[in-house]
């Protein structure tokens, strides 16, 4: 067995791994270093606590607590990434993962943000728009861009903040997207999104980021900011996320008459199976509305 760091240089080694070797983002990297830390403080006895029954004991007495089965599930995949990079440096003579299985997630439904919600809230950031000046007038605009790419293009959070004008090919509408796995697809842009960011190009060429910040880029938490203060100003209650957008996206989509398929790949899933969580909201959305329509039900 190969000489074994400490666990926090080991942690730092495995992020790099995650992103350098995996090609993963530094968000999901991060995630999981945060699931990792949350494990190895309850466990706190460093590498001598990574055994089967110490672990098992742990995640039952998290499930005690309250935690939910989908939290504690991916704290499992997290220790398993995690044990699974460690035993191929040498680090662990076995795997104390390969006995432990993940407790069963409670199926949820995806939130989902009503078209009719959506189009209220950009109309509201229109009129700001229209009505401010300066530095509020350029928020409002780009809260505005935000939500038309997020909804209209059905990115996530990291692909829309990863965004170059070289990716943006405004004359035929469509964006090159690179996402998981540095898996790279070309996604359409809505009419509404292609006019608003051609009209953010002052002197019609740029460089650089599309969606620009005080560092280079913007930042994750103005991006949810901007989100959810529009669709708050709307009266949406629930789901305010920048994900929300994703999740409808598909759903308004599938809603629409567009097959599995496309939708899979326009989200860039890996597999069908991950796309299929948006035929259960469409379904129940058609359930709900026989509910309220129909005078036999």
């Amino acid at each position: 067995m190969s000489e074994r760091p400490d666990l926090e240089t080991a942690l730092g080694r495995f992020a790099d791994h995650h992103v350098h070797g995996l090609g993963h983002s530094k968000l999901t990297a991060t995630a999981y270093l945060g699931d990792l830390r949350q494990i190895l403080s309850a466990l706190d006895r460093g590498w001598e606590a990574f055994q089967p029954r110490a672990i098992r004991s742990v995640l039952a007495m998290r499930l005690r607590e309250g935690r939910e089965a989908s939290t504690v599930a991916r704290e499992v995949a997290a220790l398993r990434s995690f044990s699974g990079y460690a035993k191929t440096q040498g680090w662990l003579e076995a795997d104390p993962m390969d006995s432990i299985t993940a407790p069963k997630r409670n199926r949820k439904l995806v939130e989902v943000v009503a078209q009719k919600d959506l189009e209220k809230a950009i109309d509201l950031l229109r009129e700001k728009s229209e009505l401010l000046e300066g530095p509020q007038r350029e928020r409002a605009l780009r809260a505005r861009r935000i939500l038309e790419v997020l909804w209209g293009s059905g990115l996530r959070l990291a692909e829309l903040l990863s965004l170059d004008w070289a990716d943006v090919d405004l004359e035929n509408g469509r964006m090159r997207v690179v996402g998981k796995g540095r898996k790279v697809r070309m996604v359409p842009l809505t009419d509404p999104a292609r006019d608003l960011l051609a009209e953010s190009l002052q002197g019609g060429f740029a460089s650089g980021p599309v969606f620009p910040g005080r560092n280079g880029r913007l930042g994750r938490r103005t991006v949810e900011r901007d989100v959810a203060s529009a669709l708050q100003s709307a009266g949406l209650r629930g789901a305010d996320w920048p994900h929300a957008l994703r999740h409808s996206f598909a759903t308004h989509l599938l809603d629409g008459g567009a097959d599995l398929v496309s939708v899979k790949e326009l989200l860039g899933h890996a597999n069908l199976a991950a796309t299929q969580v948006y035929t259960h909201v469409s379904v129940e959305r058609l359930k709900n509305a026989y509910l309220q329509a129909h005078p036999r039900a």
